[in-house]
């Protein structure tokens, strides 16, 4: 079996492909942001390629960094499987000349990956062809079982939370809006430069803000209030550490 050389863009799979792709990339990006600058998410909604990610960071070394962290950590309730890319990615082709406008990248799914890495070969698969639709069908099952247990008990979870829609009673007891948010509940490993990576992502956004004595507490400030929204609804229980939710609110 072919081994996989060191490259600055890793390869995720086993996502959780229930995910909205936006709702996904923000997740991947607040996790991946903690090992290095990344520089692009590329995570289809196709056939071939559901489930699956590739994340381009600015260096090697953090492309290591983030694999070697987050291999088997779970997000959405799934363990994620994270390898090197195949390739270099077309980014970073583009960063340092050496990419062809004849020779496009063409992203793999997870078997066509196997296959080129010599995990399975031809005859193999054709032997499975036969039985192919029926192994399918079982995995689907095993998938959607392992989900409803996965959702009864997420403990060592990472990332936000699953989306779930907010029930119409709730809507009498909004927050008043503000542009600045109230985060607590922050893990004691956390720093103002991961929090502004993941925050940054947002619109508007101006500065992460330290409460001096309050190592697990900070404000974060957006030029609006609707800004300072899109962010809460999706980090608020952001889990930064698998036993640890933070808690984005809006500022009194």
């Amino acid at each position: 079996m072919a081994s996989i050389p060191p490259n600055q863009t890793i390869y995720i799979r086993n996502l959780n492909d229930k995910i909205p792709k936006d709702v996904l990339k923000q997740a991947l990006y607040g996790l991946c942001i903690a090992y290095g600058q990344v520089l692009d998410i590329v995570a289809l909604k196709t056939m071939k390629m559901r489930g699956q990610a590739f994340i381009v960071f600015g260096d090697i070394t953090a492309a290591t960094a983030a694999l070697r962290q987050l291999n088997g950590r779970k997000i959405f309730t799934r363990p994620m499987q994270i390898e090197y890319a195949l390739s270099k990615s077309t980014l970073v082709a583009q960063n340092d000349g050496t990419y062809r406008f004849d020779q496009p990248n063409q992203h793999m799914s997870a078997k066509q990956r196997k296959q080129q890495l010599g995990i399975i070969g031809d005859a193999r698969e054709k032997r499975r062809q036969s039985n192919a639709d029926d192994e399918h069908a079982a995995k689907r099952r095993t998938t959607e079982a392992q989900d409803r247990i996965a959702e009864e008990s997420s403990d060592d979870d990472i990332g936000p939370a699953a989306p779930r829609k907010q029930s119409p009673s709730k809507t009498g007891t909004a927050e008043r809006p503000s542009s600045t948010l109230f985060v607590t509940n922050l893990p004691d490993t956390v720093s103002v430069d991961m929090l502004t990576g993941l925050f940054r992502q947002y619109a508007g956004f101006r500065e992460v803000r330290e409460i001096p004595g309050k190592g697990d507490m900070v404000f974060v400030d957006y030029t609006s209030a609707e800004s300072a929204a899109a962010a809460r609804d999706v980090l608020d229980g952001f889990k930064l550490s698998a036993k640890q939710a933070m808690k984005v609110a809006f500022s009194r």
